[in-house]
């Protein structure tokens, strides 16, 4: 028996209903369940290039000072640092910490990030990649101030 011009329409009208049906359980599964909790996913997007500006508004880079750019994110005993770096650079960049300093330097460019409080820079790290360096700063925990450091809790003292 000969193929009918019209049987592979049909078929794909079918695939048509069965894909309209399932989304129509979908959105019914979705309506009266549980809305799931919404989450959070963090990343920087940095874009450069365009320069369509209006030629009488003044470039907002005049005011700002030399320097690295870079943004901090504090979460706690945790601070995050991204910074823009070159995208063409041939070499990783050196990063060195201080108890207060991140020290960036690459191919004859140097900079520093003074932060505002001590960090462990034997645990602190960094990843590069495509431009964007991000770091990882482990927060040093603060000694509360007026107590004896030579104080040992349970002992007993004559």
């Amino acid at each position: 028996m000969p193929n009918n011009p019209y049987d592979d329409l049909l078929k794909n009208l079918v695939k048509l209903l069965e894909q309209i049906t399932s989304l129509e359980q979908n959105m019914r599964k979705m309506q009266n369940g549980v809305p799931a909790k919404p989450g959070i996913i963090g990343c920087a997007i940095i874009t450069g290039g365009l320069n369509h500006r209006d030629p009488g508004m003044a470039d907002p880079r005049q005011n700002q000072k030399p320097g690295l750019a870079y943004e901090m994110v504090d979460a706690g005993m945790t601070a995050y640092l991204t910074i823009q770096l070159p995208p063409h650079l041939s070499i990783e960049p050196c990063v060195e910490f201080t108890e207060r300093r991140c020290n960036i330097s690459t191919q004859g460019m140097s900079g520093s990030i003074d932060l505002q409080f001590p960090i462990i820079p034997e645990t602190s790290s960094w990843t590069y990649h495509n431009g964007v360096l991000d770091v990882v700063l482990e927060k040093r925990p603060e000694e509360p101030t007026g107590i004896d450091p030579e104080f040992v809790a349970g002992a007993e003292y004559s």
